[in-house]
């Protein structure tokens, strides 16, 4: 359908013009059909040059200079990495739910038997329903956690080389696109696995997942910050090693406090060791 105004933004398009110079719509624009609809969706994860699939190739030989060529000003070239963290952080949320159903956890009889007062059953039993709340979500609401996460893993990474050229801005899009990438192979791996196996076992996995995550971050920022010294990458291993295990620990922690609210959270702690 060819036309002599934009349909997107209105402006007049002279005769010869096949693109709206305001807002850059293409001038003849085809009625959706079904087969324009799904040659639509393919195109858009399957282009070449902006495709999520290319996207997600460049993040797994190149990861830094992705993110850097992204920040630098080659947007055209990428999938839109928002939307893309979105999608995987939805993709990441079904699959913890699908491979990741823990019962709840119900107060034990036996310890019930052993708190001597009304007023102490009833803490214990509020500290398993929060236990419950806590575990819920993390499991249905990893999406939201991990857009918390990429501001606190991005002020690491800024703090520790603001003396390069780019801002906390432009290290929260980089560290997006890692966060993105490596949640996705908790995704298609640690989830499924973990399923299969015992719970230590699959706590074991989980831990050499996060080193490997650690791994990921610090190559990711090597290319990003172009880090090619020896001095210099073992920085970038250690901040993303800091900035990972900080995050564990913060998680951690505001649990511990919200589960018990008191001063015994750090019995959280204890537990989790046993």
């Amino acid at each position: 359908m060819r036309t002599s105004e934009c349909l997107n933004c209105f402006t007049p398009l002279p005769d010869a013009g096949k693109f709206c110079a305001t807002c850059g719509q293409a001038r003849n624009i085809h009625r959706l059909t079904l087969p324009n609809f799904f040659h639509e969706v393919f195109h858009a994860f399957t282009h070449t040059d902006k495709g999520i699939f290319h996207l997600l190739k460049s993040l797994v030989t190149r990861p830094g200079t992705t993110a850097r060529e992204y920040v630098l000003g080659r947007r055209k070239s990428y999938f839109n990495p928002f939307t893309f963290f979105l999608i995987l952080m939805g993709i990441f949320v079904l699959s913890n739910n699908y491979f990741h159903k823990t019962p709840p956890n119900l107060p034990d009889p036996q310890v019930l038997k052993h708190i001597p007062t009304a007023e102490g059953r009833a803490h214990y039993v509020a500290i398993m329903k929060r236990v419950n709340t806590t575990n819920l979500v993390f499991r249905k609401h990893g999406n939201v956690v991990a857009m918390v996460a990429v501001p606190f893993l991005s002020f690491f990474t800024w703090i520790f080389f603001r003396r390069k050229r780019f801002n906390y801005a432009e290290h929260l899009t980089a560290n997006m696109m890692f966060v993105a990438f490596s949640n996705l192979f908790f995704t298609l791996i640690i989830f499924p696995l973990a399923a299969l196996l015992s719970a230590r076992a699959a706590m074991t996995m989980t831990f050499a997942a996060l080193l490997a995550q650690v791994l990921y971050f610090a190559w990711g920022l090597n290319g990003f910050l172009e880090l090619d010294r020896t001095p210099q990458r073992v920085k970038s291993l250690a901040v993303s090693l800091l900035a990972i295990v900080a995050w564990v620990i913060f998680t951690l922690l505001l649990s511990a406090i919200y589960i018990y609210q008191s001063k015994d959270f750090y019995q959280y702690f204890i537990r989790m060791r046993a």
